[in-house]
């Protein structure tokens, strides 16, 4: 394929055309804030308390040593299949991600600072289709920057729960709080016509800093007000509710599959993909997609900061799927930009940063 610029501008524009869902991954966090990562998590795991003795000191023990070998979190929480263990990892995870999200929260929401999906979103909602208005953000990511940002840009969304101060898990509530009553003009007289407001519906696959449940598992939560205090003063029988890296996260993944129902849903019904920082980490969560690329001839853009294996593959064996990525050539700073048909030579735009989202939205949107 011969491929310039600006024919590879007119594919991703007719793949935007299509009402994508939107995949976001921890990349987009980190363009705003690198502690938001796996490194600068690991960083603070080793922070915590030694246990005492037994499986858990020996499991634990495990994960030091994999991190002092170079092995990244993901990996070395592999090791752990201690109950008690697990949760401690739960809380100090959810502590840390809470203490950066807070650091951006008001700025964030306020408009001071723009986050990095900030201009995309705003793109995206604007060109909903008025019969289907609702864009759909699939998302492992526990901050609430994107939350923060729909409240930026005055955008509804809802993930699920009930409005109130304390939200109870009801999907059927939630789509008919994205409903309102319209006054329409039929011939001479008016009728009354139930709309859905174009809004953001986001599936938190992994969990959420401000999510929780009680020890039984039988209620899952939503309270903003606790996101701090879960952790000083943990309510009797609750905890957060987070599905964290390592054998965990497929054990968890499992056993909370509700959590996926509705991502599924909208995973399956998808026109196309725009697939915004995400790594390919998650087999539960990414089975889906692959299966609508490659089995099924879905179109998709990736925009990552890292080209990979993975990447190569699911593009080789897709129809219509796009990456653009940091060119990986260090000496030549710029972006790579790679589709069916030219894996092996990709185009390189040498000093052009469109793998940042912030650019790709600006060049292409």
């Amino acid at each position: 394929m011969n491929l310039d610029l600006d024919k590879a501008i007119q594919e991703f524009q007719g793949i935007l055309k299509k009402h994508p869902v939107l995949v976001v991954g921890t990349g987009a966090s980190c363009a705003l804030d690198p502690s938001f990562g796996m490194p600068e998590l690991a960083k603070e795991m080793r922070q915590m308390d030694q246990p005492d003795g037994g499986a858990e000191a020996e499991q634990w023990g495990l994960v030091l040593a994999s991190l002092d070998d170079g092995k990244g979190l993901e990996e070395a929480l592999t090791a752990v299949t201690d109950t008690g263990l697990k949760e401690r990892i739960v809380k100090a995870t959810g502590a840390f991600v809470a203490s950066v999200d807070r650091d951006w929260a008001w700025r964030i929401a306020t408009g001071e600072r723009m986050a990095p999906l900030h201009w995309l979103l705003r793109k995206l909602v604007d060109g909903l289709p008025p019969t289907n208005p609702i864009q759909h953000i699939v998302t492992p990511n526990y901050d609430m920057l994107i939350e923060h940002t729909c409240d930026a840009l005055e955008v509804p969304w809802t993930d699920g729960f009930t409005t109130g101060s304390t939200c109870r898990r009801d999907w059927g509530a939630a789509r008919n709080s994205m409903l309102k009553m319209t006054r329409e003009p039929r011939g001479r007289s008016y009728t009354e016509t139930t709309r859905v407001i174009p809004h953001i519906r986001l599936h938190k696959v992994h969990g959420s800093i401000n999510w929780f449940r009680d020890d039984d598992e039988t209620r899952l939560l939503r309270c903003d007000r606790m996101i701090d205090g879960i952790d000083r003063e943990t309510p009797a029988n609750w905890r957060r509710a987070m599905i964290t890296p390592g054998r965990r996260k497929l054990q968890e993944a499992g056993k909370n599959r509700e959590w996926f129902t509705e991502a599924d849903a909208a995973i399956a019904g998808a026109g196309a993909f725009l697939i915004v920082g995400y790594g390919f980490n998650d087999d539960h969560i990414h089975n889906g997609i692959q299966k609508r690329l490659v089995d099924q001839g879905c179109s998709g853009i990736v925009v990552t900061r890292d080209w990979s294996p993975k990447i190569e593959t699911w593009i080789r064996r897709s129809s219509d799927l796009w990456a653009v990525c940091q060119n990986p050539d260090g000496g030549k700073p710029g972006t790579i930009v790679v589709g069916p048909g030219n894996v092996d030579a990709p185009l390189v735009c040498e000093g052009q940063d469109l793998w940042k989202i912030t650019a790709f939205v600006e060049t292409v949107m």
